[in-house]
């Protein structure tokens, strides 16, 4: 038999059936090649009778040149696809690359659960199939790349590498200040006649593309940003002057209530009082209220959205609810979903991926994972009680970790409280990362002992908080290494130094080192905004990339820098780091609220002890 087709970038369903009736045309009138191609992907077909040749085989024929198994599992692929493409959570994700594709293979080789599931979910071959008969199939590095884009929001990696490309090409030079900024201060100043200026001078504002909006640009966004701090009657001027300008503020509020991880139940309260349509079907075809239930990590504000939804029926949804009946009668007497259980099901692709592929046919203990672990992220804990006495078993590791491993490393305190009640295994380790619930709780702990939520759940999983941090204490720490980074960095500042004729290295030159490196908007801009403007002008040709290299000698670091550095690395070993990063060295630097460092940021609006102040949680 020949190859299989492979998919085209952006599949296309109503593309594949017109090439149906095109190829059925074909067959009734005897066209060779069309005959040959369906003797070789359908070969109970008969030729001999040509008009008794049905629609139904010529789509056959296409689906199994792909690798499907039949036309309506082509069909449902390509719905999965088109679901997707429509989800406005596509973008912005870190950028796959072939170590992800090396690394599912890999996976694949050593049988890990949610390698199979990804290969069944996304690989036309595949689709479908038993994950333990994926397992005993060769794999091509075509097949990963594939999985690999679809597990990143695209339809195919021809697709991610240009889409990605393009973004890269889109997203502002750091030293440019983006006109965004300006709008924003404008509505930040509800001043709508300097917001005029600025569109006027930079109309594709009114426009953004799809990456921007994925990055909160849109101008509506901003200006309701404004609104919920300032108040309706002082940012109602420049609204109004925007939807004049053709926006649309009701697809902008029900956008938003779609919501995000951990969105406050305060927002949705405001979005909901706003105008936002909480039985809104977003672009995707998948209501607000499952948005709410997937991506938005809180069941109280979940509640808001569904007192004004009409819920779909399903499983999963009732089990979000913390609807208990509604669960009961979508499983039978062994406690096993029912046939209907199986008709609606959580499309995480399309609304929030979770890292779990969808298995497009699941056996019972996927379906009941999927209505735990939505239970589970929306705190229903009685759901989940009656599903474990039911029959679930909550230490299953059909998606290779246990759920009370992803509760501890999310610091769900109830539900690991729930997860413990009922049997779950606190020392059952699991994959990515391979440790156990008790390990993860014991390292999160030791890395925030000042979270409240940290210490509960280690005391939960049966360890002293106070004995874990002495014998955190206790252990020796080894010197932290540089990150390669930040040695980069130095050598920028050694640079900077030897630019300015000097014979060492002294804290401005680290200070430009950093932003050389990492850039302003890491480092300053959103630590602390400082007027990129004047700062551009007077003094960024001493930001200099690591391409535009000095042949000079090695230059010794002042005592100052020294210090600093000193002060750097003892930050990291404090907290224990491995490595001493850009942070660090930001954090040292600023310590000192006088000196070159602390001028150079007063001038430019900014202040060291603010900087210090708010980089404090990034250490």
């Amino acid at each position: 038999m020949s190859a299989l087709r492979p998919l085209p970038p952006l599949p296309n369903l109503e593309f594949e059936h017109k090439e149906a009736k095109a190829l059925l045309r074909q067959l009734r009138t005897g066209e060779p090649d069309a005959l040959a191609r369906a003797r070789a992907r359908h070969p109970a077909i008969d030729a001999s009778a040509p008009a008794r040749i049905r629609l139904a085989d010529a789509q056959l024929v296409i689906a199994r040149e792909y690798g499907f198994t039949s036309w309506p599992r082509l069909v449902r692929y390509f719905g999965d696809v088109d679901r997707q493409r429509y989800s406005h959570h596509s973008f912005g994700r870190p950028d796959p690359d072939e170590a992800d594709v090396r690394g599912l293979l890999a996976e694949h080789g050593g049988r890990r659960a949610w390698a199979g599931r990804a290969l069944a979910s996304y690989v036309p071959r595949f689709y479908g199939m038993r994950v333990d008969d994926v397992f005993a199939s060769t794999v091509t590095e075509d097949d990963a790349r594939l999985a690999v884009a679809r597990m990143s929001g695209f339809p195919s990696w021809d697709v991610l590498l240009e889409r990605t490309a393009a973004e890269r090409r889109q997203r502002p030079d750091e030293w440019e200040v983006n006109p965004r900024q300006y709008a924003g201060k404008a509505m930040e100043a509800a001043d709508l006649e300097e917001l005029r200026r600025v569109v006027d001078a930079h109309l594709d504002l009114l426009h953004p593309s799809d990456y921007d909006v994925s990055k909160g640009g849109s101008l509506l966004r901003f200006a309701l940003h404004h609104e919920r701090r300032q108040g309706r009657a002082a940012m109602r001027p420049i609204i109004e002057w925007l939807v004049a300008q053709g926006l649309d503020l009701q697809h902008e509020l029900n956008r938003q209530l779609c919501g995000h991880m951990r969105i406050t139940t305060e927002k949705v309260r405001w979005l909901l009082d706003r105008g936002a349509d909480p039985n809104w079907i977003a672009p995707n075809g998948i209501p607000v209220l499952e948005h709410a239930l997937i991506g938005y990590w809180n069941g109280e504000a979940v509640d808001l959205v569904a007192a004004r939804a009409a819920p779909r029926k399903a499983l999963w949804i009732a089990a979000g609810l913390g609807d208990v009946n509604g669960v009961r009668r979508s499983l039978d007497a062994r406690g096993k979903p029912t046939p209907a259980a199986r008709r609606l099901r959580p499309d995480f692709d399309a609304v929030f991926p979770v890292g779990m592929p969808s298995h497009p046919d699941p056996d019972d203990e996927a379906i009941l994972m999927e209505t735990f672990f939505v239970a589970a992220l929306n705190g229903r804990t009685a759901v989940m009680e009656y599903l474990a006495s039911s029959g679930f078993d909550v230490n299953t590791l059909v998606w290779d970790s246990p759920v009370l491993n992803i509760a501890v490393g999310n610091a769900w305190t109830p539900v690991v409280e729930c997860l413990l009640r009922c049997g779950a295994d606190p020392d059952l380790k699991g994959w990515r990362p391979q440790m156990s619930a008790r390990d993860i709780a014991r390292e999160l702990f030791e890395q925030a002992p000042e979270n409240a939520d940290c210490r509960r759940v280690v005391e939960l999983c049966g360890m002293d908080p106070d004995a874990v941090l002495a014998e955190r204490d206790a252990r020796p720490v080894n010197p932290p290494g540089l990150l390669p980074m930040l040695q980069e960095a130095l050598e920028l500042a050694g640079n900077d130094a030897f630019r300015l004729g000097q014979s060492d290295i002294r804290p401005e030159n680290l200070l430009f080192g950093l932003l050389s490196n990492h850039g302003p908007s890491l480092l300053i801009t959103k630590v602390n905004p400082i007027d990129l403007d004047r700062f551009r002008a007077e003094v960024c040709d001493r930001v200099r990339s690591i391409e535009d290299r000095v042949d000079r000698p090695q230059l010794p670091l002042h005592p100052d820098s020294q210090a600093t550095m000193q002060a750097a690395i003892a930050i990291a070993t404090e907290r224990r780091r491995e490595i001493v990063n850009g942070f660090h060295l930001l954090y040292a630097l600023t310590q000192v609220n006088d000196g070159p460092v602390a001028d150079l940021l007063t001038r430019y609006g900014s202040s060291a002890a603010t900087v210090n102040a708010k980089l404090e949680g990034e250490l």
